[in-house]
């Protein structure tokens, strides 16, 4: 099935003027004053050969022989002085040097509009010649470039005294080539085929899970892409299909491979690999987080005190240094059941605990850092 495009210009004509006939000039190196007086030339028409594939009920045309370009002519007026005329006439008496073998000589000599360092070129009897087209704006829209031309025929010059209206002579040179190339000098607009092997990639992850998981808690990853060959996914999950699709995972298996966020939660990020289309790697990540088991380990712990006067201060940082020192992890929250006074005083604070909780502060409602 063709491919599908929004590109609506290349059906469109770009330019809807009419080619004119006479937006033309043709340029021979060798017979510059022949292509001056110019009237009429043409691209040169193309033919493909064809072998026949026989079959029981008929013969079918199929393509692949050779390629064959029509001579082309110019038609040029001739001067009064034969000036024009006689270029192509000494070039082709060069090549066909019927008098003299000096005649084929002096052309590969004596070519006074292509010049060879050497002085003796092989390729004179040869020219380079070009075709231009004008718009009708008479701006150059496109060249036809001939390779290797050289002259076949002209025409005869032809007197008539009978004729009533001056019409004046014209004479037709037919020119051989090897190949032609036609340049164009337009911006055209082109079929922009984005196609599978050209088009971005992309890749989405996330998950079911919703804030911090218990980690009992079962949840799905789940993935869309677009311009993939391949998609998959780390931490073991492996390789999953092209598209969008969903992955279950079991929460007591992840979060053992969960790494430490805090005494309180555990966090794993997974990720995403899709092998572009266009040879690219794209990626997307996407984070879980579950809660860690409260164990005697990083358990909370909650003081509720109203006074602490049989204490000092002192004593009391050094309750705490020897408290933190074996449970670094837990979390521990301090409540004074009473209004008024001074909490720090009448509890016994000690520095250090204030300084876990907020080194810039003397707050003592702030969760201790981890």
């Amino acid at each position: 099935m063709p491919e599908q495009t929004d590109n609506w210009k290349i059906t469109q004509l770009s330019n809807r003027n009419y080619l004119s006939p006479i937006g033309f000039k043709f340029i021979v190196t060798k017979v510059p004053k022949a292509d001056f007086f110019s009237n009429s030339a043409s691209i040169p028409g193309i033919n493909l050969g064809f072998a026949q594939q026989p079959t029981y009920l008929r013969d079918i045309p199929v393509p692949g022989d050779k390629l064959s370009y029509e001579d082309f002519t110019l038609r040029f007026f001739v001067d009064e002085n034969l000036e024009n005329y006689l270029e192509v006439h000494k070039w082709l008496r060069g090549l066909g040097y019927p008098d003299s073998l000096s005649e084929f000589a002096e052309l590969k000599n004596e070519d006074k509009y292509i010049q060879d360092p050497s002085g003796r070129s092989p390729y004179n009897e040869y020219s380079d010649a070009s075709l231009l087209i004008y718009n009708s704006s008479f701006n150059v829209i496109a060249r036809v470039n001939f390779r290797d031309t050289f002259p076949v025929g002209l025409s005869p010059i032809k007197f008539d005294a009978t004729q009533e209206d001056i019409k004046y002579v014209t004479a037709e040179a037919t020119f051989k080539y090897s190949i032609y190339d036609i340049e164009t000098f337009v911006e055209v607009p082109q079929l922009d085929r984005v196609t599978t092997t050209n088009k971005t990639p992309t890749v989405t992850l996330t998950s079911t899970a919703s804030g911090d998981l218990d980690p009992t808690d079962n949840f799905s990853l789940q993935y869309t892409s677009s311009n993939v060959s391949s998609l998959s996914i780390n931490q073991s999950v492996g390789s999953v299909a092209v598209g969008s699709g969903s992955v279950p995972m079991t929460g007591s298996v992840e979060s053992t491979k969960a790494t430490n966020v805090d005494s309180l939660t555990t966090s794993i990020t997974y990720t995403i690999t899709g092998v572009g289309t266009n040879g690219t790697n794209v990626t997307a990540s996407h984070t879980v987080t579950f809660l860690r088991p409260q164990t005697s380990v990083n358990r909370v712990c909650i003081a509720i005190i109203d006074e602490n006067d049989n204490h000092t201060i002192a004593s009391m940082e050094s309750k705490w240094t020897q408290f933190r020192t074996n449970w670094p992890d837990r979390h521990f929250y301090l409540l004074q059941p009473s209004s008024g006074g001074n909490m720090i005083n009448t509890l016994r604070v000690p520095p250090s605990y204030l300084e876990q909780t907020d080194p810039a502060s003397t707050t003592v409602d702030t969760e201790p850092s981890d």
